[in-house]
């Protein structure tokens, strides 16, 4: 069984029609005292966990999400969570090759670019930025948004502190659709009230490892992993010139 395709067609190839996502803009100024511990708010692991998750609405950072599979499927985030803007890349083994899928937020606008290891579908050509509307759009928030994975930490239940500044909990998702996207409900099914999960902090307070225990059809398990580091990193998100732009995207442009 390769149990980490289910998640890949899931939470990695559907994560390109995640709303919002990708590239980044410098925002080292907003970042408080980087070489010191910031004093957490509460002691309370809920508390500890609450605060992780909001601060990832803060600052810059790049998040690499994986399936906890070995067949390379991942997905890289590079966010700018105040700019609105960055630039999210998946990567996605099939038979032939790698799929690669881009996604660029740029403020006010979303492309998304596919390459393929062939060319027998002429839009997955590499070259071609297909102009897919707006952050938030309707047709966007049927994947996973990346962008806001943190959030679904901020309701935790049972927690308990399982090394230093390591936790873990159950999460309720049944209200996180519009993070998760439908494909992410339809695998976790009635498990979603009740979703088992660990994390971690750094000294700053900041969320840095992140898992949700998702359950396959055959009753497997499998995760989604989630690691947040380069807090800060300055990067730009520009669009793509003109002459690389494509308007109406086809149906098989993820977010289109």
């Amino acid at each position: 069984m390769q149990k980490p395709k289910l998640i890949a067609a899931v939470a990695v190839l559907v994560v390109a029609v995640g709303a919002g996502a990708w590239a980044m803009v410098a925002a080292g100024d907003d970042e408080p005292d980087a070489g010191r511990p910031a004093a957490s708010a509460s002691t309370d692991p809920v508390g500890v966990l609450k605060a992780a998750a909001a601060k990832a609405d803060e600052q810059a950072y790049k998040l690499t999400v994986g399936t906890g599979g070995t067949d390379g499927d991942a997905t890289v985030l590079l966010w700018d969570p105040k700019a609105k803007r960055g630039l999210e890349t998946t990567s996605l083994k099939v038979p032939s090759g790698v799929v690669k899928i881009e996604r660029l937020t740029t403020g006010p606008d979303v492309y998304v670019r596919v390459t393929a290891p062939d060319r027998r579908v002429p839009v997955w050509d590499g070259k071609t930025w297909w102009h897919v509307g707006a952050p938030g759009a309707p047709a966007a928030k049927q994947g996973l948004d990346n962008t806001r994975l943190a959030s679904t930490l901020g309701a935790p239940a049972g927690v308990r502190l399982t090394g230093e500044r390591e936790y873990a909990g159950t999460l309720d998702l049944r209200q996180s659709g519009a993070v998760l996207g439908s494909g992410v409900g339809s695998v976790l099914g009635e498990r979603a009230g009740a979703v088992p999960f660990t994390a971690a902090v750094d000294e700053q307070g900041r969320l840095v490892r992140y898992r949700i225990e998702l359950a396959s059809e055959q009753s497997q398990t499998a995760q989604l992993d989630l690691t947040y580091s380069d807090f800060g990193l300055p990067v730009s998100a520009d669009p793509p010139a003109a002459d690389l732009v494509g308007e109406d995207p086809p149906a098989n442009i993820p977010g289109a």
